[in-house]
């Protein structure tokens, strides 16, 4: 058994670089935001459980959306696991590294990033068997010049992180030059005061400009 992310969703990930978190509330707002990071060249999103609806959201675009890829984020409780591989999710995804939880992620072998923020977390997530972290929120602990130091004793582990947390279009170049950032999340460029104003070229936008901002 195994909660590790396979090696085809971390080629993936790499691949796309960027991760969009909508924070959608309304279901029927779904297709058009899909559509519109599609568009704009992006085939990740994570959708956090901080909704009544995002087990829906996540089966509605598992089944309408074949070329967009899902990670359930804020997955803080075991039986969630369960939950969101049930809905379609690829990936789960939770702030903190939690044993119960990826206990179950073991037992459900569902690919599981758990949050880590310090050296110690890091360690303890490498003893339980994971290669790949959530650094979070990854600009208001330091950003890349903290994430380069606790990394750098680990460094020979080859593990790889996915920071999440404040991180703008000017900072992507900066984090995506480090072969151990698997990919990075953004929730401005489909925020909910632009979904609230069904404001789709924005996000189409707002995609294209991340995806262009990525370092070569």
């Amino acid at each position: 058994m195994s909660a590790k992310i396979p090696q085809t969703i971390k080629d993936s990930l790499y691949n796309s670089r960027i991760i969009a978190t909508p924070h959608i509330v309304d279901i029927d707002d779904t297709p058009h935001v899909i559509e519109a990071l599609v568009k704009g060249g992006i085939n990740w999103v994570e959708i956090t459980l901080r909704t009544p609806i995002a087990l829906k959201i996540i089966q509605h675009i598992n089944n309408q959306f074949p070329e967009m890829n899902v990670m359930a984020g804020t997955v803080i409780e075991p039986d969630q696991v369960t939950m969101v591989q049930d809905s379609g999710a690829a990936v789960a995804v939770s702030p903190n590294l939690s044993t119960k939880v990826l206990e179950q992620a073991y037992a459900k072998e569902m690919p599981f990033v758990p949050g880590v923020a310090t050296p110690t977390e890091i360690g303890m997530g490498i003893e339980m068997g994971l290669d790949t972290f959530k650094y979070f929120p990854a600009e208001m602990i330091g950003g890349m010049h903290y994430l380069k130091r606790v990394n750098a004793p680990y460094a020979h582990k080859n593990i790889q992180f996915i920071p999440l947390g404040g991180i703008t279009a000017s900072k992507i170049n900066e984090y995506t030059q480090e072969p151990f950032i698997l990919a990075l999340g953004g929730s401005w460029i489909s925020d909910k005061e632009i979904i609230k104003t069904k404001d789709w070229l924005q996000i189409t936008e707002n995609a294209l400009l991340a995806k262009a901002s990525i370092a070569v």
